[in-house]
């Protein structure tokens, strides 16, 4: 999106926006509500269903940041209610639907209502509800009128936004003060049955009844109305005229029968159904005092743990789904909050779950085992849920239960490596900090710990990151000190070791410690959340502590919320204005650089970006490579050989690693005398080596990794060629392999390149590395050598075979080197045998029997140097550089892929652009075939010869302009082999331009231009006929163009009277098509029959082709042929002709309509 291209958020854009979307919802909610002509009286029935959701889109609109709404929801939501409830009072038997796409108006007003409260939260909508107690009674009649079933084919059934909507009122409206039973009228009986288990012995109003029957009768619903009906049992459970009848205890023991026996349950036992019973018993527990809940804890505790352990295969199911057992875990944290503080007023004794049992059965200790279980659970819900659950808890706890409850979760963090273990232990630790119920004794620990969760990382072995949850978590750990802990505190602590250890001396505090930590996440962190988390931690830190972090204003304006967001901007922008800031941030990240977040990432594009940022810090920024982790390719002894190293890493980490040094090359680094013999971070020989990590023999063994060490060798072999004083870098090798001489350690890296060229065919990004290191290379070798090294590459081109190297691999990768190479060559310099070698390479992979991608390869990287190159040293053999252009621009190669020919042609209409000096036979010939090319089908390959003419290339004008190029037979010729494929074959746009600018030539010239194309038209078409044996015709041929030619040669004819009498020459020759068995083409051969008849000279003949066609092999071809002879003879003969039958049985028929056709006199 725009928005986020330009490193804003989206956030900005709707504040921007939302003042006129809250107009327009103002706008079109009275119109929506009431009829125009009669106002707030006229209260609508039904609304269009187009209508509701232009509303609901508009309200949609502020997902992502829904307090923009709170200003405007008193205007907004309170006509919808009133609505609602004037047709609750007024017109609630009025439900029917005589039309579709229609909606009541109460379904309506549901819908929009509940998208108000999925923006902006059901606890904020549901104040403007009215709460009128004799608003009780006409709600339950209406929702109980409209739930229930009805014959009427018109009458319409609830939807679940209106169950929710009305459910969520309901459970408001029961918080009315009044007993229920002084609004209840007695005479109303539910028609929904309550379970025997709830219903009470005595005394229960009415209402009551309805409202627990409704809710039971909603608790298993599978969508949101389940949540609704939940709220309303649980207030109606806590009133105190219905806790005065018992209600509560009565529902408790249907929950505890439910639970304890999951297979008496029948059709009910569903997830959703025991969802919503977990659900109630959590907000029972949640909505209680501790008196009235003490006595109901250790049951119900004792009923959660049977449900929990259960062996029955109805519970174990349930218990898989992730919404459940987030529910258990609230019942649990309920469950200890009420121990612990029955605990604080009547002593530890409440605390044992059965008398006369060991405090191994305490019920703490079985809740605090669970949660903490709960921590490395599968599902991040559950995890986060576990978590905020605990630091509830720890809230009620003594210091000592606390501090042993922190050390148990420290061990379990230095133990595990489990990626959901570390997210669920690490937000734990989190919520502590948040909620300051972390002892002060292990804040030190737990901020190391934050550190180090912020460094990591783990994937799957798909390749997946698993360790975003856990960074994301220590983020907001870390922002959770900066605002519970006031500096003093937390200048108390010891410094926390840092993950730039070797600059560990610079950072004096934990606010300067975690400084530098957000400012690494914060610009070099793959997920785009954590960047942003680190960033608003950041803000806070800086915000509450001041003066405390260097230059820490200017830091969060550079590591901004916004700046940060996009990966790019983090790491090509952001890095480099924070650290010019302090050298504590400019040492951090150029070590932060060597970990998996930079130059070991498994991301391609992020690794060569930090091989890049790693460059730009060397050389523009002053850091000093010895004083960053230089890694050797491995960490076993030197006496190892390169294949044993190599299994230490992975290929992307090798990829990485050599990037990297490649930096230090290319930063001119070694340069320095006090260097040369220094011992070096990355030894040469295992580069150089033929069985080193990335020479030749090692290359293939990587498989689909072989690209990436082609790049990082070539990477390498670049950035020594590219030192101001390369001779110095090759002593600096020399002095590690001192059996080689330079010239000889120069002409071994030409020769890698050239293993490598040979057998990892390279593309994209690639391929430009492998050239510019081949370029380089060749740049720096003397002129002989490098004659003698392009020439051994042209030769193992000239010598493969069909597309392929002699040694096996593709020649596309080499053909690019080459032609980029031959140009630091000097013409002086080149022998004549090179330059044959040179043409006869290039007429070779420009041959009828080289692949598309070589023919693309030769054309657009070696064609032009030897063509230059021949033009001024050797023109005596430019003749050989003629024909595979011509037949370049004739490549119409077909396979699955479609015509990739085309490919081949506009390369070579480029090559045309770019090449001078051709003499005028060969500009002529290649002039008309450019012709045709201009009109052909294909947009792309118009496009590029769109400046022969100032018009578009789909217009009118732009064909008729070509027309008045073509004057003679020479330019006509290819230039109506492709406007007839355009005219035919084309889009419709492209059909109808095309046959309306030939038409528009005809008319507008003389009759011989009118006869020149129809000539050429029949010249194609004989020459695109099927011919018995090979003949120099046949060999130039396109059969292709046979069905165009065919049905724009009868298009001509039908709009025009012009006779040519080489029709009757071309009459004998068409027989030829008769047994093709391209439908299309036999069709369009019917088609131009059809045009002759209409001609007296060729008529006769036509007919009786016409006739013999009738029994044709293929019924359209008969069917189309019948039509072509009812325009000139309507018989009953022919009406009757069965053109399905076989053709033994047609025959007698064809005669008969043959023999009619004379007496009538159709000649």
């Amino acid at each position: 999106m725009a928005i986020e291209e330009d490193g804003d958020d989206v956030q900005i854009h709707l504040q921007r926006v939302s003042t006129k979307v809250i107009d327009e919802l103002r706008l079109s909610i009275p119109l929506f509500l009431y009829r125009k002509d009669i106002g707030t009286n006229g209260i609508r029935k039904f609304v269009k269903s187009s209508n509701t959701a232009k509303i609901e889109r508009l309200i949609n609109i502020f997902q992502e940041w829904p307090q923009l709404l709170d200003p405007a929801l008193e205007y907004l939501v309170p006509p919808l209610v009133t609505a609602f409830v004037d047709y609750v009072q007024n017109h609630a038997d009025r439900r029917t639907n005589p039309k579709t796409q229609v909606d009541p108006l109460p379904s309506a007003i549901c819908r929009i209502l509940y998208t108000f409260c999925k923006v902006r939260g059901s606890k904020v909508i549901s104040r403007f509800f009215k709460n009128d107690p004799d608003l009780l009674e006409p709600m339950l009649d209406a929702f109980e009128s409209w739930d229930k079933p009805s014959d009427s084919a018109k009458a319409l059934s609830m939807i679940w936004e209106e169950k929710y909507i009305m459910l969520l009122w309901l459970s408001h409206l029961a918080l009315t003060p009044f007993d229920l039973d002084s609004i209840s009228t007695p005479a109303i009986r539910t028609a929904i049955s309550v379970p025997t288990m709830v219903s009470p012995t005595e005394g229960l109003p009415t209402i009551a009844i309805r409202l627990v029957a409704l809710g039971l009768h909603n608790i298993s619903s599978v969508s949101k109305e389940r949540d609704a009906a939940v709220s309303l049992l649980v207030r109606l459970s806590w009133r105190p005229d219905m806790q005065h009848l018992h209600l509560h205890h009565h529902l408790l023991q249907w929950v505890f029968s439910s639970l304890n026996n999951p297979v008496d349950n029948g059709a009910h036992a569903s997830i959703y159904f025991y969802a919503g019973i977990l659900s109630f018993l959590a907000g029972f527990l949640g909505s209680g005092d501790n008196q009235t809940v003490a006595s109901y804890v250790v049951p119900i505790f004792k009923c959660t743990q049977a449900f929990i352990g259960s062996h029955f295969d109805t519970a174990i199911g349930i218990l898989r789904s992730t919404v459940t057992r987030k529910l258990v875990i609230k019942i649990l944290r309920s469950l200890a909050v009420h121990q612990l503080s029955l605990a604080s007023v009547t002593g530890p004794t409440a605390l044992s779950v059965d008398e006369g049992q060991d405090d191994d059965s305490d019920l703490l200790d079985l809740i605090f085992d669970h949660l903490l279980t709960c921590l490395a659970d599968k599902d991040s819900p559950v995890r986060m849920t576990a978590s905020k659950a605990l630091s509830v808890i720890t809230q009620k706890l003594e210091p000592e239960m606390t501090t042993q409850l922190v050390e148990d979760i420290v061990h379990r963090l230095q133990e595990t490596t489990d990626p959901s273990g570390w997210h669920g232990l690490v937000l734990t630790l989190s919520h502590l900090l948040y909620r300051r119920s972390a002892p002060k004794s292990c804040l030190s620990t737990i901020i190391q710990l934050l550190i180090d969760a912020l460094d990591f990382e783990q994937r799957s072995p798909t390749g997946t990151s698993l360790g975003g949850n856990v960074r994301d978590a220590a983020c907001f750990g870390i922002w959770s000190v900066a605002r519970k802990y006031s500096t003093v505190e937390l200048l108390s602590l010891s410094a926390p070791k840092s993950q730039s250890r070797v600059h560990h001396h610079l950072l004096n505090s934990v606010i300067e410690s975690l400084a530098a930590e957000l400012v690494l996440t914060a610009t070099l962190d793959p997920e785009g959340n954590i960047r942003r988390g680190a960033s608003a931690a950041l803000q806070e830190l800086v915000g509450r502590h001041p003066d405390m972090v260097s230059r820490g204003i200017s830091l969060i304006q550079i590591v901004d919320y916004h700046a940060v967001g996009l990966r790019s901007r983090a790491m090509d922008d952001v890095v480099f204005q924070a650290v010019v800031l302090d050298k504590i941030y400019l040492d951090a990240i150029a070590e932060a650089i060597f970990s998996w977040r930079a130059i070991n990432s498994p991301i391609l594009s992020v690794r060569r970006s930090a091989a890049d940022v790693l460059g730009r810090l060397i050389g523009k920024y002053g850091v000093h490579p010895r004083t960053l982790p230089l890694w050797r390719p491995s960490d076993t002894d030197d006496t190892s050989t390169p294949s044993q190293q190599r299994k230490g890493r992975s290929m992307e980490e090798w990829h990485g690693i050599y990037l990297a040094h490649a930096a230090f090359i290319r930063e001119d680094w070694f340069e320095q005398s006090s260097f040369v013999h220094q011992p070096y971070p990355l030894d040469h020989h295992l580069l150089l080596q033929e069985d080193g990590v990335f020479g030749p023999k090692d290359i293939k063994a990587y498989g689909k990794g072989a690209e990436l060490a082609l790049e990082a060798l070539c990477t390498m072999i670049s950035a020594c060629n590219s030192q101001s004083r390369p001779h110095v870098m090759l002593s600096r090798l020399k002095y590690h392999l001192g059996h080689l001489s330079l010239d000889t350690l120069t002409m071994k890296l030409a020769t890698v390149i050239l293993e490598a060229c040979f057998k990892h065919p390279a593309g994209g990004t690639t391929l430009d590395v492998v050239k510019t290191a081949a370029v380089s290379t060749v740049k720096s070798l003397d002129e002989p050598e490098k004659v003698l090294l392009v020439g051994s590459w042209l030769k193992d081109i000239h010598d493969g075979r069909n597309g392929q190297l002699r040694s096996g691999g593709s020649n596309v990768t080499l053909i690019t080197v080459v032609g980029a190479a031959l140009h630091q060559l000097r013409i002086s310099s080149v022998l004549d045998d090179f330059m044959k070698l040179q043409i006869d390479v290039l007429v070779t992979q420009l041959g009828l029997e080289s692949s598309i991608d070589t023919k693309c390869a030769a054309l657009n990287h070696l064609y032009l140097p030897v063509f230059n190159r021949t033009s001024s040293d050797c023109p005596h053999l430019k003749e050989q550089l003629k024909r595979p252009l011509i037949d370049c621009l004739k490549d119409h190669t077909i396979d699955s892929r479609g015509d990739i020919g085309s490919e081949v042609r506009i390369a070579t209409i480029n090559v045309l652009s770019e090449a001078t000096a051709w003499d005028d036979a060969f500009c002529h010939g290649a002039f008309g075939i450019l012709y045709g090319l201009a009109t052909e089908k294909l947009d792309k390959v118009r496009n590029y010869l769109e400046r022969t003419a100032a018009y578009s290339t789909f217009s009118v004008s732009y064909f008729t302009f070509l027309f008045t190029l073509a004057q003679d037979s020479n330019s006509l010729l290819p230039m109506l082999r492709g406007f007839i494929t355009t005219a035919s074959l084309g889009t419709e746009l492209l059909v109808r331009n095309t046959r309306i600018a030939v038409l528009q030539y005809l008319n507008i010239y003389s009759t011989a231009e009118n006869s020149l194309i129809q000539e050429t038209l029949v010249q194609i078409i004989l020459s695109a006929l099927p011919t018995p044996q090979p003949t120099k015709a046949s060999e130039t041929s396109s059969p292709r163009l046979l069905r165009p030619a065919l049905e724009t040669l009868a298009f001509i004819l039908d709009n025009d009277t012009t006779i040519n009498t080489s029709y009757r020459q071309l009459l004998p020759s068409l027989k030829a098509v008769h047994a093709s068995t391209d439908l299309s083409t036999l069709q369009a051969l019917v088609g131009l029959y059809a045009c002759f008849l209409d001609y007296d000279d060729l008529r006769s003949e036509v007919l009786v082709t016409l006739h013999q066609l009738l029994l044709h092999r293929y019924p359209s071809i008969r069917l189309a042929a019948a039509s072509a002879l009812c325009m000139v003879n309507d018989s009953e003969a022919l009406r009757e002709l069965d053109l399905g039958a076989e053709k033994g049985e047609l025959r007698d028929g064809v005669k008969r309509v043959l023999n009619e056709s004379r007496r009538v006199g159709v000649k």
